[in-house]
């Protein structure tokens, strides 16, 4: 979990514009289990113990994302061990909720999608001791999961929801180039290229860890936009180890251009496709 704060750069949290807030708010707590932290008319916040991870707000007419978007693919909470997710895991497999599963030599991960069509994984990492690196690539693969082996360290007690310690462990996103998402998340924002060889994909991080960021250009280089009028994601969070790290990245967004509008402790930026990303420093 050491990836996932300073010194190194990494995400926050996630807002969503969602159809119905009460709808995904049951999806969010009784099937992906984070906890309500802060409710209001239309807004929610939820998470683990007393850390937001995720923002719902609903919106008024919202349309549903197209199938071949730019945008979110999707948000990715780490848990803090293999049998946290043999819990979930196990849970799912108890009530028949559907899901997809990979073992990516890196990671154990599990796939599903909200009633609005945001992409979720729910994942945990292996000992990165093990990770394999060649020519200073991070070596992923998309293997089956081996659900007998992963069982078998699941509790007997009830779940009881995600655990304490859970944290948005990646973002996944939809690019239409990915020069020009390099650009931006390398360039300006500051991250390490760790995987550029995968066909239309390039994955990101800071500190060697597999990644922070995955950059894909997997719905082709004329998918819209994000479209403020559609559900989806309103904004996600950078966080930066300190003022000092954060600032350099806003004197590079400054140097190429960029419009950066300040907003309580955070600058919020405009991605390539649209996507809004709030860029703060960590405690703030």
């Amino acid at each position: 979990m050491h990836y996932q704060q300073p010194p190194q750069t990494y995400i926050g949290q996630v807002k969503l514009r969602v159809a119905d807030l009460a709808q995904s708010v049951a999806y969010y707590t009784k099937v992906i289990g984070l906890h309500i932290i802060e409710e209001e008319q239309e807004k929610v916040s939820l998470g683990t113990g007393n850390k937001i991870l995720l923002y719902l707000e609903e919106g008024q007419n919202l349309q549903r994302m197209p199938d071949r978007h730019a945008g979110l693919y999707h948000f990715a909470l780490l848990l803090p061990t293999r049998a946290d997710l043999a819990d979930v895991v196990k849970f799912y497999v108890l009530n028949r909720v559907p899901f997809g599963a990979s073992d990516h030599g890196v990671s154990e991960a599990i796939y599903l999608n909200d009633p609005d069509g945001n992409g979720i994984e729910i994942y945990a990492d292996k000992p990165d001791k093990g990770w394999k690196w060649i020519d200073g690539e991070i070596q992923m693969t998309t293997d089956p999961l081996d659900g007998d082996s992963l069982l078998k360290e699941a509790s007997e007690e009830e779940w009881n929801g995600l655990p304490d310690g859970t944290v948005m462990g990646h973002i996944h996103l939809y690019m239409r180039h990915l020069g020009e998402a390099a650009a931006f998340y390398n360039n300006v924002l500051g991250f390490q290229a760790v995987v550029s060889s995968y066909p239309g994909a390039l994955f990101v991080s800071t500190g060697s860890y597999h990644h922070h960021i995955g950059l894909n250009t997997w719905h082709g280089a004329n998918a819209p936009s994000v479209n403020p009028d559609e559900a989806g994601m309103e904004w996600f969070t950078i966080v930066f180890p300190d003022e000092e790290n954060l600032q350099a990245a806003i004197k590079r967004a400054e140097s190429v251009g960029l419009p950066i509008k300040l907003e309580m402790n955070s600058y919020t930026l405009i991605d390539p496709v649209g996507s809004k990303v709030r860029l703060t420093a960590h405690g703030h």
